[in-house]
């Protein structure tokens, strides 16, 4: 070859070379940014399978765990999605991003005929699952939310993997007898990841290295040793003491830090490993597997961010969830995770905002959540309304019930957590936010809706207020008889905001509230629902108005103080009040001037319900005060003295009833065994935990004046799910008929209609978890709900007698007296994560009912219509 032919063939590979080297560069990924002020941020809670479906190539893996008609199989949800949805989650005001797990699952499994979509049954942990994407698009979306100044949080699952052996008896000498493998698992058989495909209890050698715990399903919960150390609901549990498994798993969560950039991790089931496995996972020194804190500060995270689920709830006015779910923080000396989700409080946000129960348990509940010596930084709790695990708050609440708990949520201390779809009024909890998903309405709900604005506003409301991200709380003002008024303060450095709601179905008084300002302070209302009228700060920083049903006023001081109005009465109270115990009927006198002033007493604030007061020509005046009527037992209450037109009104002065039962007892028999269906041929779901649970044994009513109690004996009784409600594996649909109301007969959802000759006006349902709804006749089809009633009975279990006791009030139904009502109670089963009733076949199923067609009636077990005379 000549020279000149050399040079021919070399200058275009100079020029290649050239303008090679003269390209731009690619932009690199933004994978690691520093760590933010957790306090400070907002976080959307999305189940990936769910949210939004990006890439619909990698919707079906031909292993038939595709079906979007199905909750129980993948819909089509995916990582693109997420990405693609930003400007969607961006603009409702959310800094951060929490994902379900995005690793590698069991798609199928046919011992629970139930799939992995949700992402913790675990196969491989260092792969992303070939339906949400590969591991470029998990850093594409990694990248998208640093670029926007938002943060990435990864739900993680180090307690367990999936379902891949279970056993059908269990002899814990000889643990690998009684193992039933879960063969027919799709994709795999067994983890794919090294050590946890060491899974064959039957092989010494897997046996002996002990990556398992080699236990069955947890059947007592209450067991310390069952809780760290057996499975949960037969997911196989990891050997979290075994340093072998602690390298491996610090390894694999350390990987998503590493190679993706993730910011933060939610921590799954962190009750179900023991407390020296938190200290290890995220502070190990470890050279080759460090803790997470220190794989994170290696990428520049000197604040990585960790909450763990400890899913406890308190019982109203106690703290054994606080004690157990802070102790997961660990001590100065060995600590554990940086921060825990509330729990205990989303216990009470249910209760008091959806179920309608007295304030003061959110008093109680913020008082503890706020206890340094506990929750040294109570401000990085995120706290939440609902989520994946539990049914959607809109379920058991109204629209209005919803918009005062996101006011809560975004003005309480902690980090706000918003489910997907709150916004948009989703009812099912995993249901699909896309055309095609899982229960979606036919259309993509990414809409600038109503809800979707009120957010937006709470959330740009928190962000412009130091005070309600980092501030103190103060309760001003709460009620221990039902619903009603609730205010506290938020203050910081000076700044101040005051938050006002009344989660009643009426209008309260909110009388004597002692706001902390100068008299005269003028308030900027900076939100508000119902239309409350501005507040006006009286003489002594004294606050009085009342406030509409379901409102809500978030407002500020501002400007210059201006002179408060001058009541034109004066009212003043001779009979001992305050702090006193009434045990009956007590005539209660004062003096009003002038004479000719209107005035009324409020009970416990329900202005509506006030009693008009005769005034004699001199002033005097004398009321009964009607304890007889109230609850039975000892119960706190409140009295006002108030003129309406002359805008004054007594100090709210604070009793105690305590009175004895005085009313009719009327008690029901019902066959025991007869929980087999309107026919006789049903049977329980084949799982070993379902017993007779759905049997009923009988009824008591206990009906006083005001009050009426229905107490429901059941033939057996079970926990078996530890459920915050005290009991579990059956629901309750009870029916109230009341005289006047013409009602309807049909029964919303279980295909069935009330015996002949029962209409009912109202029905409420209740299960092991979350709170009672109550919906009226209007409106209700067989296959949806009435109206949301105003009011709500309360529920108490008592295991020790397999009674489960709900408590109605005569005044909250509107009616003159118990006269005429009728009650009918009917049983079945409900699932809480499907957040439907449970499926009736021909042969039943492991958590299928058997022996009936699924158009038959879900009625298991029920009594016959019940009068009052």
């Amino acid at each position: 070859m000549s020279a000149s032919h050399r040079s021919r063939q070399v200058l275009p590979l100079l020029l290649g070379a050239l303008t090679l080297s003269c390209s731009p560069k690619k932009e690199e990924l933004l994978l690691h940014v520093p760590s933010p002020a957790w306090e400070d941020q907002v976080i959307y809670f999305v189940m990936t399978d769910r949210f939004a479906n990006g890439d619909p190539s990698n919707d079906d893996q031909g292993r038939g765990e595709f079906d979007p008609s199905s909750p129980a199989h993948f819909s089509g949800g995916d990582l693109q999605g997420i990405i693609d949805r930003l400007d969607y989650i961006q603009g409702l005001g959310a800094t951060a991003v929490w994902i379900t797990p995005p690793v590698a699952n069991m798609w199928w499994d046919p011992l629970q005929q139930y799939g992995g979509y949700h992402g913790y049954w675990a196969r491989d942990l260092k792969q992303v699952d070939e339906h949400f994407g590969t591991l470029d698009t998990y850093k594409a979306l990694s990248d998208a939310l640093h670029r926007r100044g938002m943060y990435l949080i990864q739900d993680v699952v180090p307690n367990h993997m999936g379902n891949f052996f279970q056993y059908s008896a269990y002899d814990p000498a000889n643990v690998g007898a009684g193992i039933v493998s879960n063969t027919g698992a799709v994709p795999t058989d067994r983890p794919t990841q090294a050590p946890f495909d060491q899974n064959d209890a039957t092989d010494p050698a897997q046996r002996d290295a002990a990556i398992y715990h080699w236990t069955p399903a947890i059947s007592d919960y209450s067991s310390a040793e069952q809780e760290v150390s057996w499975q949960l609901s037969d997911l196989d549990d990891l050997n979290t003491e075994n340093p072998v498994v602690r390298r491996a798993l610090r390894d694999s969560y350390g990987y998503w830090i590493r190679e993706v950039g993730v910011d933060a991790f939610r921590v799954d089931t962190a009750k179900f490993a023991p407390h020296a496995f938190w200290n290890d996972f995220f502070h190990s020194t470890d050279a080759e597997a460090p803790g997470m804190h220190a794989v994170a500060a290696a990428t520049g995270r000197d604040r990585f961010f960790a909450f763990g689920e400890v899913y406890e709830v308190s019982e109203p006015f106690t703290d054994t969830a606080e004690r157990k779910v802070s102790s997961f923080l660990g001590t100065a000396e060995a600590p554990e995770l940086p921060a825990v989700l509330n729990f205990p409080l989303y216990g009470e946000i249910d209760r008091v905002f959806a179920a309608s129960r007295p304030t003061a348990l959110l008093t109680y509940r913020l008082q503890r959540s706020m206890d340094r010596a506990r929750f040294p930084n109570p401000h990085v709790m995120p706290s939440f309304i609902d989520n994946h695990d539990v049914r959607r708050f809109l379920s058991v609440s109204t629209r209005d019930g919803l918009a005062q708990a996101l006011a809560f949520l975004f003005t309480a201390p902690g980090i706000p957590v918003v489910y997907y779809g709150t916004e948009q009024l989703l009812t099912e909890n995993r249901a699909a936010m896309f055309r095609g998903g899982f229960e979606n309405i036919g259309i993509d709900q990414y809409l600038e809706s109503t809800f979707y604005q009120k957010v937006q506003k709470l959330a740009a409301l928190r962000k412009a207020s130091p005070a309600l991200r980092r501030g103190e709380l103060e309760v001003l003002y709460d009620t221990h008889a039902g619903a009603g008024a609730f205010a506290f303060r938020r203050t910081l450095e000076g700044q101040s905001v005051l938050v006002l709601m009344n989660t009643a179905g009426e209008k309260v008084l909110v009388n004597d509230l002692d706001t902390k300002l100068p008299a005269g302070t003028v308030l900027e209302v900076l939100h508000s629902e119902k239309e409350p009228p501005t507040p006006v700060v009286g003489e002594g920083g004294r606050l009085r108005m009342e406030l509409p049903a379901r409102a809500v006023l978030i407002a500020r001081p501002s400007g210059p103080t201006q002179a408060p109005p001058a009541p034109t009465a004066t009212i003043s109270v001779t009979t001992p009040i305050e702090g006193q115990t009434f045990r009956d009927d007590v005539t209660l006198s004062g003096t009003v001037t002038p004479a000719s002033t209107s005035l009324r007493m409020v009970v416990d604030d329900y202005v509506d319900r006030a009693t008009s007061i005769p005034v004699a020509a001199d002033g005097s005046w004398s009321v009964v005060l009607p304890v007889s009527a109230f609850p039975k037992g000892l119960n706190a209450h409140t009295v006002s003295f108030y003129a309406r037109s002359a805008q004054a009104a007594s100090p709210r002065y604070r009793f105690t009833s305590d009175t004895v039962f005085q009313g009719d007892i009327y008690t029901f028999d019902d066959p025991v065994g007869d929980d087999t269906g309107p026919v006789g041929t049903y049977t329980y779901p084949k799982d070993a935990t379902f017993r007779d649970q759905m049997d009923i044994d009988g009824v008591t009513l206990e009906v006083e004046a005001t009050t009426m109690n229905l107490k429901i004996q059941m033939a057996d009784w079970s926990r078996s799910w530890n459920p915050s409600n005290g009991f579990d594996h059956v629901a309750f649909n009870i029916y109230l008929s009341v005289p006047g109301s013409a009602g309807t007969n049909v029964m919303p959802k279980l295909s069935a209609t009330t015996p002949d000759g029962f209409a009912w006006t109202y029905s409420h349902f209740a299960f092991g978890w979350e709170s009672v709804k109550t919906t009226t006749s209007t409106g209700a089809t067989a296959e949806t709900y009435g109206a949301t009633a105003a009011w709500n009975p309360t529920m108490t279990a008592d295991e020790a007698s397999r009674t489960v006791t709900f408590s109605y009030d005569r005044t909250a139904l509107g009616l003159a007296s118990w006269s005429g009502v009728k009650v009918y109670v009917a049983t079945w089963d409900f699932d809480g994560i499907g957040a439907a009733f449970r499926e009736l076949t021909p042969e039943g199923g492991q958590w299928a009912m058997g022996g009936g067609a699924t158009t038959d009636p879900k009625i298991m077990d029920d009594l016959a219509p019940i009068a009052i005379p």
